[in-house]
């Protein structure tokens, strides 16, 4: 009777927390029935949370190191001010494809984007209207009013890169559908022509290259410069890639007049023959005052040239980006540069044409050590040649002024050139020496930087996320610690646990 009424007077005294503890207690976990509720209840409770997560399609947590499965603040800035409704169609894809999910953030980015899967069954009108039934792949269409792109994520969203040794896949699908939201909802789309006639690369002989530019969403073409009479008025640029042969004399002035329009060329090429000067073709270069010189640059920095696999190869150059010009800037602060063999220098002269004024800009140079070797026939001898620094990459802008008369004012025609001592580095396929050299270091990046230079669109991303997993390999110490949170805390907690009950159950 004594111990009752001391329960009773600790009870009676306790604080209002042990009060409401040993209530809860008496009533609930005591009693079966209620325990058994109480379990059913926190089931129901934890099964709805989840029902209403997947109902509201709440983000994903992205947790990877380079963050893969995230949309970059680039994509962000330009879409946030997007006006116009974008609906992406997804075919042969379901849910949890982790395209689905990365198109998704759009759609919770910007309302006006919505996105649909759409299969034969329940959308016969889309399928059949973009013809996706046929397709041997999975596709993905971005469409805006009667504009509209299709993207195969199996073979579009994915490249790789040569790096530190390795091959690196490169995922590429924020880049492929940013970049197609961006390019339905302008006006005219951005057309490349291939240059053919003279011994150039194939469109086949560079399709890393061409599918890294129907990436970003130009439209290409090859050109054969022996069948016209004047460059089509959709070029917005006109490439020219390691011609084996000088152009004809019409052919000349076909480039002549095409740049004096304010065309835009992009020429990449190697002088290979020392008797091959390419009068024709350096006759429309002197629009620009520049030239590629015969020969190979010897770098004697060992810091600008490539070592492989414990070999040396000063011919085999990696120069350094400028910071002076936007093409470049951004990848000098990459750590990356390009990787280029048997590179040539430029050749910068005055241009003196009446109303005509030339400036350029330095896009990649050598280091001051570089030796320009002329005489190959006798190996790579850099005896007896002066070192220096030198250019290989830049961009030239004409600027030509037409005077004023009576009748008009006085206009201004730009044309810009990006020429570049060097092609190989655009190939998919080398001698052996330097396999898909494209895909080396920020041999692909400049590419695409200067193309969109060329275009003008500064709002085309490249958003290139190495998709590798990082993977965490412990020390014996920390596989303890681990093994020691995991089993250890839990071990420890359950002890004291018991401890705590029969302490409480002797005091009773």
């Amino acid at each position: 009777m004594k111990n009752e009424e001391n329960k009773l007077s600790k009870e009676e005294n306790g604080s209002f927390r042990e009060k409401m503890s040993l209530k809860f207690r008496k009533k609930l976990i005591t009693n079966k029935t209620n325990t058994l509720l109480l379990v059913v209840c926190l089931i129901v409770i934890f099964i709805a949370l989840n029902l209403w997560a997947q109902s509201k399609e709440l983000s994903q947590i992205d947790v990877t190191e380079n963050k893969i499965y995230s949309l970059t603040q680039t994509s962000k800035d330009e879409l946030a001010n997007l006006n116009k409704e974008i609906n992406i169609y997804i075919y042969g894809l379901d849910e949890n494809s982790s395209y689905v999910e990365f198109v998704k953030q759009y759609a919770a980015y910007n309302s006006n984007i919505k996105y649909e899967i759409v299969s034969i069954e329940t959308n016969y009108e889309i399928v059949t209207k973009y013809d996706l039934n046929n397709l041997e792949y999975n596709a993905i269409v971005v469409a805006c009013g009667e504009k509209d792109i299709i993207l195969y994520p199996d073979y579009e969203f994915t490249s790789s890169e040569y790096v530190n040794g390795s091959y690196e896949d490169v995922d590429l699908t924020e880049e492929c559908i940013t970049n197609a939201i961006l390019n339905v909802i302008t006006d005219d789309p951005i057309k490349i022509y291939f240059t053919t006639g003279n011994g150039e690369y194939t469109t086949n002989e560079v399709s890393t290259l061409i599918a890294l530019l129907e990436a970003q969403v130009y439209e290409c073409e090859e050109l054969n410069l022996l069948s016209v009479t004047e460059i089509p008025e959709d070029c917005d640029i006109l490439t020219i890639l390691q011609p084996a042969s000088d152009i004809s004399v019409d052919t000349a002035e076909v480039l002549k007049n095409y740049i004096n329009k304010g065309g835009n060329v992009f020429l990449a090429m190697i002088k290979a023959n020392p008797d091959e000067n390419f009068e024709n073709l350096q006759s429309v270069l002197d629009l620009y005052g520049v030239s590629i010189d015969y020969g190979v640059l010897y770098e004697g920095n060992s810091n600008n040239f490539l070592a492989y696999q414990q070999n040396y190869y000063p011919y085999i150059l990696m120069p350094n980006f400028s910071s002076a010009s936007d093409i470049t800037s951004n990848l000098k602060n990459s750590g990356y540069t390009t990787v280029l063999p048997w590179a040539q220098k430029l050749t910068i002269s005055n241009v003196e044409e009446e109303n005509v004024v030339v400036s350029n800009q330095e896009l990649i140079y050598t280091s001051n050590k570089c030796y320009p070797i002329t005489e190959i026939n006798n190996g790579f001898d850099p005896t007896g040649v002066e070192p220096g620094a030198f250019t290989i990459a830049g961009k030239f802008i004409r600027e030509k002024t037409n005077p004023a008369t009576e009748i008009e004012e006085s206009t201004s025609i730009t044309s810009n050139l990006i020429i570049i001592g060097n092609a190989l580095f655009l190939a998919d396929n080398d001698d052996n020496l330097l396999p898909t050299p494209i895909s080396w270091q920020a041999n692909a990046n400049f590419a695409l930087n200067c193309f969109a230079d060329l275009a003008e669109q500064d709002n085309l991303i490249t958003a290139r996320k190495p998709s590798h997993v990082t993977t965490f390999t412990s020390t014996s110490k920390q596989d303890f610690i681990v093994k020691l949170i995991i089993f250890g805390v839990p071990v420890l907690i359950i002890i004291i646990g018991i401890i705590v009950w029969n302490v409480r159950r002797r005091k009773r």
